[in-house]
């Protein structure tokens, strides 16, 4: 039986300006187990299955939440019905909201430093289960569309780091008033109708829809706040703003704040939820983004997983 498997993206934007990095966390895990360096789905898949065989009891991961996405979908199809080994997460990534909401801090190299002394001397880690989404046959945490997904692609082509996340919202005030394509190009309204697993329909003119199982937004900020009283669900959110409202409101809605604006929301927990809007609409999972095949986008409960909270 293997201890440690990590699992490191050499792609992540943190890991790139390091490159050596893969290096020092092998060497920091020495004989407790093995490192996995991926460049490609299908990687993660062969990882995956070799994992599994050798029966690794803590998955590492190094990489942001695009990477953990993606390696615990390709864990999740590998392993069935099999519970999937404890998940520790390092880091190393742009967009970090699993991280934050785990409340684990310190550098990649630190909390592997930690795991592995803890795994050495027997220590019985403090664990903390999450539930998943899965939203088509993908998994992770906190579903967007509309507003949220359209900001991403915008906030990707500049390759900045989270600061710079400030800079593109400060771009799209800017173009609220001098480049109106591009402000229409990234907040806009649609028809949606969402129909959640025995619940009344919420439809209407909305300029994005959220899911997620996390209570945490990028900067910490507690913004599901449903979820407190219903661990065991997701809480998704419509946010039914115009163009001329949701200017003002852009920072909470993509940022995250304590202040709760129910007058342009809608809110629902449930365990299972059918988001029909325009086909071709991008979405995005963990900070990954998708295309709509079709009008409609389901969004479902995928298991609950154990997290170390270093």
């Amino acid at each position: 039986m293997t201890g440690i498997g990590i699992v490191t993206n050499p792609h992540s934007k943190l890991n790139k300006r390091n490159p050596e990095r893969h290096k020092v966390l092998g060497y920091i895990l020495g004989q407790r187990g093995q490192l996995a360096v991926t460049n490609s789905i299908a990687e993660l898949a062969s990882v995956a299955a070799d994992f599994k065989a050798k029966g690794v009891e803590i998955l590492a991961i190094n990489g942001g939440d695009g990477t953990i996405s993606r390696t615990l979908t390709a864990f999740i199809r590998c392993y069935g019905d099999q519970p999937l080994p404890k998940i520790a997460i390092l880091g190393g990534g742009t967009i970090n909201v699993l991280r934050t909401n785990l409340g684990i801090r310190g550098r990649p190299e630190d909390v592997l430093f930690r795991l592995v002394e803890g795994h050495s001397s027997g220590l019985n880690f403090q664990i903390k289960k999450n539930a998943t989404l899965r939203i088509d046959d993908s998994y992770g945490f906190m579903f967007g569309d509309g507003v949220v997904a359209n900001f991403l692609d915008l906030f990707y082509r500049n390759k900045t780091n989270a600061l710079g996340s400030l800079l593109v919202m400060a771009r799209l005030y800017w173009a609220a008033f001098f480049n109106r394509e591009l402000f229409l190009s990234v907040v806009n309204q649609q028809e949606y109708r969402l129909f959640p697993q025995n619940g009344r329909p919420l439809e209407g003119l909305s300029a994005a829809v959220m899911c997620s199982t996390l209570p945490r937004m990028p900067l910490g900020a507690r913004f599901f706040t449903l979820l407190e009283k219903n661990p065991d669900k997701m809480e998704c959110i419509s946010f039914q703003l115009d163009e001329s409202k949701i200017l003002w409101q852009l920072p909470v809605m993509l940022v995250g704040t304590a202040l709760q604006m129910n007058l342009w929301q809608q809110r629902i927990c449930t365990t299972t939820v059918d988001i029909q809007a325009k086909p071709g609409r991008r979405y995005t999972v963990d900070g990954e983004l998708f295309t709509a095949e079709s009008d409609t986008i389901k969004v479902t409960m995928g298991p609950h997983l154990d997290f170390i909270t270093l």
